[in-house]
């Protein structure tokens, strides 16, 4: 359990931990996931942001990882992954970016919605003599980006007309889909398949391969992985999981591998204890409080958050100056962008920082 070693560390406080044996086995067990159902995993590596935990995600079995930024891919690419899907609609010069990620050899596949975006993407590729991969991303229910099947065929027939660009099938994320409740998730899962079916039917003769149909988030990925029609699972948050995953029944506590420590540097005994990370430290993702907890596993009520500051509710009337608590967020990926570097450990070996080098990349 990641607090049991985390909070003996010999560093400063705050800061970020990764339990590393623990994000092992997050790997293995989702990678399992995709083998028993004959799938290929491709994980969103926003979630770390760390080309090393890609590499060892591919080390474990995954083809390739997703990304959200050009700036994304760049990091990944130069930080020795080759494979990725840039699996957000990009617009203008960023195309340029990409184009010569390719060029240099990075088998870079992208998420298109609509015609502008192929007419940018097909004049990058004339102008570096290259071709482009493309996958459309298909609006499913949550009204974010993607075409909505209506009208995909102008968008067919747009990368058709293009002899530099490549369809290599759809994308369809499901992120709105995070009921507690496994049932419901999979009768949301099953509506979904009911929209992409006729459009996998539909692209399989322009296509040069069989369609790839990359599905699925952390909380949909098991129920997609049982599906006829997913080929490919991009789930993220699993690497780590959080407090989300927890209340979403996907794992335990003791399988959250990443958390803040944070250490008491102000107190009004039997009232309040005042950490030292606020949530400049950890995202207030939803509005939802990190869950916090000491040493022995004692979970403390969240008062309020400031920038640099935690106020916890008391239990009884001791100080509790220079004691260390860990905080684990509600969603571990918006509080992995807060931070430079975490710290690694394993319970063997000595931690070592390693760089969150995609922090902060947003274009």
């Amino acid at each position: 359990m990641v607090y049991v070693k985390a909070l003996d560390l010999p560093f400063d406080t705050p800061f970020m931990v990764i339990d590393i044996e623990q994000t092992r086995k997050n790997i293995r067990k989702m990678q399992d996931v995709a083998d028993r159902n004959g799938k290929r995993l491709r994980p969103h590596s926003k979630t770390h942001k760390i080309p090393e935990l890609s590499k060892m995600e591919i080390e474990a079995g995954a083809v390739g990882v997703c990304v959200q930024k050009t700036a994304e891919a760049e990091i990944m690419f130069y930080g020795g992954v080759k494979n990725i899907l840039l699996s957000n609609e990009i617009f203008g010069s960023k195309f340029l970016r990409v184009g010569k990620l390719v060029s240099m050899g990075c088998d870079l596949t992208v998420a298109v919605d609509n015609i502008a975006a192929l007419d940018q993407f097909s004049e990058v590729c004339r102008q570096l003599g290259i071709y482009g991969n493309v996958l459309i991303d298909v609006n499913i229910g949550m009204n974010r980006c993607g075409i909505d099947p209506e009208k995909i065929d102008s968008l067919i027939e747009g990368i058709k007309s293009r002899g530099n660009l490549n369809l290599a099938g759809i994308m369809a994320y499901d992120g709105h889909v995070n009921d507690p409740d496994v049932k419901k998730r999979e009768e949301e899962v099953r509506a979904e398949e009911l929209i992409i079916e006729p459009i996998i039917r539909k692209i399989k003769s322009y296509c040069s391969d069989d369609p790839v149909v990359s599905v699925g988030g952390t909380p949909t990925a098991e129920i997609w992985a049982k599906s006829s029609l997913a080929t490919e699972l991009q789930p993220g948050t699993y690497v780590y999981y959080d407090v989300h995953c927890m209340r979403q029944n996907l794992c335990t506590m003791e399988e959250i591998s990443m958390g803040v420590v944070s250490m008491c540097t102000s107190e009004s005994r039997g009232d309040r204890i005042v950490l030292d990370a606020g949530y400049k430290s950890v995202a207030i993702d939803q509005g939802v409080y990190p869950t916090v907890m000491d040493a022995d596993g004692n979970e403390y009520k969240v008062l309020s958050m400031s920038e640099e500051h935690t106020v916890l509710k008391a239990k009884d009337n001791s100080s509790h100056l220079g004691q260390r608590f860990l905080l684990l967020p509600y969603h571990a990926c918006t509080t992995t962008d807060l931070w430079d570097s975490a710290y690694v450990f394993d319970g063997n070996g000595q931690p070592y920082s390693l760089p969150i080098r995609g922090r902060g990349k947003r274009e």
